[in-house]
């Protein structure tokens, strides 16, 4: 890990005032509302908790871009214009065309069967978190856009685990640690520490969430939020942990291209102010990433993490510390040192075993769902660069909220996990 200084700081943020603020914490759960309860109000209309409570004087209730319309949008025009499956090194038509894109498609008509949905309309597809999502773990994000006092800033939020649907699930399964430095290309970091693990399955969807040429986050955000404006980065459960990592991303993104020249994005100048709210987060990553992470969050105390303490989520993946894990705080010749480190080489090599079996499994699901944004500079690496440590911890200032186990949640194992309930909590607790 390179040593610390106040010069490898960029000072991207805060958004706004550093530290917990209330009336952020209770407007950032409610565009994870509108993500995270789309599959209950579809099957229970009239459940009016399900619906999101966004004030209209500080934000407008309609994003300003929806990736769930835009993928409904995109597959009514691809049936339209007839687009044949590409055969194996078929050449398709122009890098923006939806063909390249069949492969979501197709996801998209066999979870309407597997779910029995007939009709694929576009607003069929578009108000159903079974059939919306985009990438191969079938995620969806929304910006939203500040009005009276918070006018000029922005809010990127993004969606957590749609359980119904197997590939949004499956994300949350392939917990197999990889390098966070120069993650399937040497353009894309999250971390500067060469010690710090993320993820697998949250650190793949949220490069696809990045960079997917048509859907992404990095192609809107070019767009449509000017240099210099503040950005807010929000999720709940599984999007709480890929907030995390975009947060991540865009530091280390606009830092190296405005420091060192690198700009594969056209971040440089962009210079966002970032801050994140994150809720019931599962641990993105291992201890050395949450560390790095502090090195520049912490200062400003722009990355908060509120978490229910009866919640399952935010307890996994399982912290599984080995002797590895204390390998790096030993140096020198001593005795004790020597010996965590000739201990801690078998049972890293088992762990790295592990992670470079699965994670090819991973890598090779992504095939076929699209294009990468700025591909021809990203140069992909072509090995996988998986890690060993399974130390997992939250990463950001996390601040506990105190559930209630209630009578109904027998019916409802979690029940402590909703974003309503973290929306009730928050209410109730930390308010001034």
């Amino acid at each position: 890990m390179k040593p610390f200084s106040t010069t490898d700081e960029y000072q991207s943020g805060p958004a706004s005032a550093g530290g917990y603020v209330h009336e952020e914490a209770t407007s950032f759960v409610e565009f994870c509302v509108e993500l995270d309860n789309q599959d209950d109000r579809l099957q229970h209309p009239k459940k009016t908790d399900a619906w999101p409570r966004i004030d209209a004087t500080l934000w407008d209730p309609h994003p300003i871009y929806d990736s769930r319309e835009a993928v409904a949008a995109d597959y009514i025009a691809y049936k339209k214009a007839g687009s044949p499956v590409p055969k194996a090194g078929q050449e398709l038509p122009a890098d923006d065309d939806v063909a390249y894109w069949w492969k979501l498609y197709a996801q998209i008509e066999d979870n309407a069967r597997r779910t029995g949905v007939s009709d694929l309309t576009e607003e069929t597809i578009r108000n159903n978190a079974n059939l919306n999502g985009f990438g191969p773990w079938q995620n969806a994000w929304l910006l939203y856009q500040g009005r009276g006092r918070n006018a000029g800033k922005y809010a990127i939020a993004i969606r957590g685990t749609v359980f119904s649907n197997t590939p949004s699930a499956v994300e949350d399964l392939f917990f197999q640690p990889l390098m966070a430095q120069s993650f399937l290309s040497n353009a894309v970091s999250f971390s500067d520490s060469s010690l710090a693990a993320i993820h697998s399955g949250f650190a793949h969807a949220t490069f696809t969430t990045l960079l997917d040429a048509r859907y992404g986050i990095l192609p809107v955000i070019d767009r449509k939020v000017p240099s210099g404006s503040p950005l807010f980065v929000v999720g709940h459960s599984q999007g709480a942990a890929m907030a995390t990592l975009v947060h991540a991303f865009l530091h280390h993104a606009m830092r190296d291209a405005d420091r060192n020249g690198r700009d594969p994005f056209g971040l440089k100048g962009k210079a966002y102010r970032l801050k994140s709210y994150v809720f019931a987060q599962p641990k993105p990553g291992n201890y050395q990433f949450a560390a790095e992470f502090s090195r520049f969050t912490q200062n400003v105390d722009n990355a908060i993490v509120i978490n229910n303490d009866i919640d399952p989520v935010p307890k996994v993946p399982f912290t599984l510390q080995a002797s590895e894990d204390l390998a790096t705080d030993f140096k020198g010749r001593f005795l004790v040192a020597r010996a965590v480190h000739f201990v801690s080489a078998f049972g890293k090599s088992i762990r790295r075993l592990i992670s470079a079996v699965g994670e090819p499994i991973v890598r090779q699901s992504a095939a076929s769902y699209g294009r990468f944004y700025q591909y021809g500079q990203i140069k992909p690496v072509d090995k996988e660069r998986t890690g060993s440590s399974w130390d997992f911890v939250p990463a950001g200032r996390v601040i506990l909220v105190f559930g209630t186990p209630a009578q109904d949640q027998q019916d409802d194992i979690f029940l402590q996990h909703h974003a309503t309930t973290y929306r009730k909590l928050i209410g109730e607790q930390l308010g001034r």
